[in-house]
C-alpha cells in the first residue's frame, strides 16, 4: 500500500501578513537606528562646541590676567589709554606675548581686541604695540554662535560701569575687575569675573 505525502505551502494571505510584520519591524529598527545616530551626532557637536568655548574662555583668561597699564600711540601720534572697554567689546594691552630668546624684533607686549560680529566672537591682534601705518592687524573667530556679548567693569570701590574708562574718569587706569557674559543660543549664559592685577608700564 502506497503512502501519499502532501505538502502544503504558504498561502498568499500568510505571505502578506509575514511581509507586513517584517515591514513594521524594519521601520521600528530604522527609526531606532536613526534616533541613535542623531543623538550621537548631536552629542558630538555639543562636545565640539563645548571644547571650542573652553578654548575661547581660556584664551581670554590668559590675556586679561596679563593686562598691563601701558598706553599706546595711534597713527596720529595721540596717546590712547591702555584699557578701552564698551558694553560689547574690550581692547587692552597684555604681556606674555612669547618671544623666545628675544629672537623677534618686537616687544612681549601685545594689543588685543575682543568683539562680536554677526554672532561670532573675534580676537583681534596687532603685530606692533603702538599703532602705525605699517602695523598689520589680524582677526580670528574663536567661538560661534554667540547671541550676546557683554562686558562689565568695576572700579576700586566695586562700582559697576558699562564702559571703561568711565565718562568722568578718563585717567582711571585699569579697572579693578572685568566680567564677561556670553549668551549662547539654546544654552543660556556663561559669566566669568576676572580680578585685574596689571602693572603700570606707562612710558
Amino acid at each position: 500500500m502506497k503512502k501519499i505525502f502532501s505538502s502544503k505551502g504558504f498561502t498568499l494571505i500568510e505571505i502578506l501578513i509575514a511581509l507586513f510584520i517584517f515591514a513594521i519591524i524594519s521601520t521600528i529598527l530604522a527609526t531606532t537606528l536613526h534616533t541613535i545616530f542623531s543623538n550621537q551626532t548631536r552629542a558630538e557637536q555639543h562636545a565640539e562646541k563645548l571644547n571650542e568655548l573652553q578654548l575661547a574662555i581660556l584664551l581670554f583668561s590668559r590675556d586679561i590676567q596679563q593686562v598691563v597699564d601701558r598706553p599706546i600711540t595711534d597713527t596720529q601720534g595721540a596717546e590712547q589709554t591702555s584699557f578701552i572697554g564698551t558694553s560689547s567689546s574690550v581692547t587692552f594691552t597684555h604681556g606674555g606675548w612669547t618671544n623666545p630668546l628675544g629672537a623677534l624684533n618686537r616687544s612681549t607686549l601685545q594689543r588685543v581686541n575682543y568683539f562680536l560680529n554677526q554672532h561670532n566672537l573675534f580676537r583681534q591682534t596687532w603685530d606692533g604695540l603702538d599703532i602705525t601705518s605699517k602695523n598689520i592687524s589680524s582677526s580670528r573667530k574663536i567661538f560661534s554662535p554667540v547671541q550676546e556679548l557683554q562686558f562689565d567693569y568695576f572700579d576700586e570701590k566695586n562700582q559697576l560701569y558699562n564702559r571703561w574708562p568711565p565718562p568722568d574718569k578718563n585717567n582711571a587706569g585699569l579697572p579693578r575687575a572685568v566680567r564677561i557674559i556670553i549668551t549662547i543660543p539654546n544654552q543660556g549664559k556663561l559669566s566669568q569675573l576676572y580680578i585685574i592685577t596689571g602693572k603700570n608700564l606707562a612710558t
